[in-house]
């Protein structure tokens, strides 16, 4: 019996609820981001490319080879192309969503195409890991999906060699948590060190919640205690994703999934944690979701009487296996207790050197251990495809393409995703195989897979820095702030949430505020169109509290601010104001729209307004369609579309599951009606 079935469809649905998720969130912005008249106008990178290649080869294909996107194939605006796979890629997965019958290969290579094409042109606003993320999973998500779901019942083994994948999506799961918590000591970063990363991780990330203002508040020891907490949940817990004892695994799961919750709550991460909470399902097995599938519905689990030595067989058996599972969580917790001391305040009792010893003693054997493992499960699974039933020839030969067509890949996604592991450490990652690098860098045009390391850093030690964008009619002022939707201005300004949208402009300013404009040009290319007085830009900011709501001002310019959250007031209630803010410095100086410095420095980075061509053809049914679809998508919130979009595939699942239930039970029925006459 294939034991992991409808896990596997399940892990399939979700994957497919987070590409609506990206999809969606992507294509609200894409116009402001890159149109003709955006920040990085997506034709200006085409035809760039288009230069740059000049001596080669001038077809689609070729071009497609380079930089693979389908932007290449379809003969639209650059930016309506954008739109129309991000429309696509909506529909694919939200019917993915509500209908088992598509959610098999073909699907989700279509959602992975789609997404790495606006990838590939996206640039530095698609530069984020949970985007490669994303692809990465998709692809093994095109692994783990069917051919086809006719006669895909778990008792059917039908699927089964689909495990092998499923073990991959495991090992991906292992590679997120792993490194992202070796990264935050091997980075020598004195917070993560002194255990107080956290004092400043909820005042200084890119968007906070409202909840995060108040986590700020916590005692010095609860932010102590959460940051062990964090490197036993990143660090330590993903080895019993490995385990062949199933309580330890879900509790391994579990663990993933409060932290990213807890993360989710305080934190405006998009899709991302939504993302890894799905991927936690590689821990899981059908049994377990029959499990909880009894507590939401409080339905009883229907007990039948097997014979009476079987029960004493069986009651002895689970009283040893529950033994060594407490045996070994009692082990863990005595060992995890010894890595930190309170006196006053937690410390870690390992010093840098003693870390960045067992980083490099322990990945050799991980890889060891992984590539044994799936090695193991391999020939598990192929037994049960190729041995033990009676088969004829021809389904022998089937079932061996079918396995073939599944390991091949399966390997050398595991091969190559051996060497952003061992990024970790240089010495190690030299030892690999030549065939292990030769293979990741064959795999890196289509992003396959990838390092991660999430909050490597941690940033506004000393405040939040916070870039201010201001309009004038005049150099001596009265200068007048721009607001945006999400990221901190006004000090007054209630926080807000807005996962699983990522407003990726006001994440870009997040980064901005660590470096300089020189460093992030395309900030300048933003107050061009602002003071060009572009809508599509200034609707990826507030427009009801727009300080020149009718014209552009005359002159802009930018201002770096130091925020601070605010404290409780002495009665323990909240203060009006959520931030209060010193000015640093000037961020960038005053410029005009036809400053020829700044025309120069937007010509240079090729950030220029793309013109029109002088004969513009009549509008094609497909452009009316997205402008139709646009004007519609304009009038509701990002994060409310989304939700909307993801709440009417649940109504809709809900409600097919309920007459599912309803025709099941009158069949039963009418079935014991029929015996009974018989």
């Amino acid at each position: 019996m294939d034991k992991t079935a409808r896990t596997r469809d399940l892990f399939l649905a979700l994957i497919a609820l987070t590409f609506m998720f990206a999809f969606a969130s992507l294509y609200v912005q894409v116009p402001g981001l890159y149109g003709r008249n955006g920040i990085k106008p997506v034709h200006n990178w085409m035809q760039q490319m288009i230069k740059e290649n000049k001596q080669s080869s001038q077809t689609a294909e070729s071009y497609f080879m380079k930089e693979p996107t389908l932007l290449w194939f379809i003969k639209l605006e650059p930016h309506l192309a954008m739109e129309l796979l991000c429309i696509l890629g909506v529909l694919l997965s939200f019917v993915c969503m509500i209908w088992k019958r598509v959610r098999t290969m073909p699907t989700y290579f279509l959602l992975w195409l789609f997404y790495l094409s606006v990838y590939k042109v996206g640039d530095t606003f698609l530069w984020f890991q949970w985007d490669i993320l994303l692809l990465e999973v998709g692809f093994l998500s095109i692994l783990v999906a069917p051919l086809s779901n006719k006669n895909s019942d778990a008792k059917t083994e039908a699927n089964i060699h689909k495990e092998i994948p499923f073990w991959l999506v495991k090992w991906l799961l292992f590679r997120l948590m792993f490194a992202s918590g070796v990264v935050k000591l091997t980075s020598q970063c004195p917070t993560w060190w002194g255990l107080t990363a956290l004092n400043y991780h909820y005042e200084s990330q890119c968007i906070p919640t409202p909840l995060a203002w108040w986590a700020h508040q916590l005692p010095d020891a609860v932010q102590q205690f959460s940051v062990i907490g964090t490197y036993i949940i990143e660090i330590c817990l993903p080895f019993f994703f490995f385990v062949p004892l199933r309580p330890l695994r879900l509790f391994a799961g579990y663990a993933q999934i409060f932290l990213m919750v807890a993360i989710y709550l305080t934190g405006n991460y998009n899709f991302f944690n939504i993302l890894t909470v799905v991927l936690c399902l590689s821990l899981f097995d059908d049994n377990h979701l029959s499990f909880l599938s009894r507590c939401l519905s409080f339905e009883k689990k229907d007990n039948r009487n097997p014979p009476q030595n079987e029960v004493q067989g069986n009651k002895i058996w689970n009283i040893l296996y529950v033994l060594l599972n407490l045996s070994i969580f009692a082990t863990f917790i005595y060992v995890m207790s010894t890595l930190f001391t309170y006196n006053g305040k937690f410390k870690l009792t390992f010093n840098k050197e003693e870390f960045n010893t067992f980083v490099k003693w322990s990945l050799p054997r991980i890889i060891f251990a992984a590539s044994f493992l799936f090695v193991l499960r391999t020939l598990y699974v192929s037994s049960r495809v190729l041995v033990g039933k009676t088969q004829t020839l021809f389904t022998f030969v089937s079932n061996l393409i079918k396995l073939s067509i599944i390991i091949l890949p399966s390997v050398f996604i595991l091969t190559a995703s051996m060497v952003p592991l061992c990024s970790l450490e240089p010495s190690v990652s030299r030892e690999l195989s030549p065939i292990a690098h030769r293979w990741h860098r064959s795999s890196s045009t289509f992003d396959l897979t990838h390092s991660y390391g999430l909050f490597r850093r941690m940033t506004g030690v000393g405040g939040r820095p916070e870039v201010v964008i201001e309009g004038s009619n005049s150099l001596e002022g009265p200068w007048k702030e721009y607001e945006f939707y999400y990221k901190p201005g006004d000090r007054t300004y209630p926080l807000t949430w807005t996962a699983p949208h990522q407003p990726r402009l006001d994440w870009q300013m997040w980064f901005a505020s660590l470096s300089s404009y020189q460093h992030n040009p395309w900030i300048l290319s933003l107050m061009h169109r602002i003071l060009l007085g572009q809508n599509e830009v200034l609707d990826l900011m507030d427009r009801t509290r727009s300080p020149y709501p009718v014209s552009p001002p005359k002159y802009i310019r930018s201002q770096l601010y130091l925020y601070h959250y605010t404290k409780l007031n002495k009665n323990n209630s909240a203060p009006r104001a959520w931030w209060t803010r010193t000015l640093q410095k000037e961020y960038s100086p005053p410029i005009t729209k036809d400053n020829v410095d700044l025309l120069a420095f937007l010509n240079h980075h090729n950030m220029m307004p793309a013109p029109l061509p002088k004969k513009q053809p009549p509008q094609s049914n497909v452009v009316q369609m997205l402008n139709q679809i646009r004007i519609l998508a304009n009038q509701v919130s990002p994060p409310y579309l989304l939700w909307s979009l993801a709440f009417t595939a649940l109504a809709i699942v809900t409600l097919g599951s309920m007459m599912n239930k309803k025709k099941k039970i009158k069949d039963a029925v009418n079935a014991n009606v029929v015996q009974k006459v018989s």
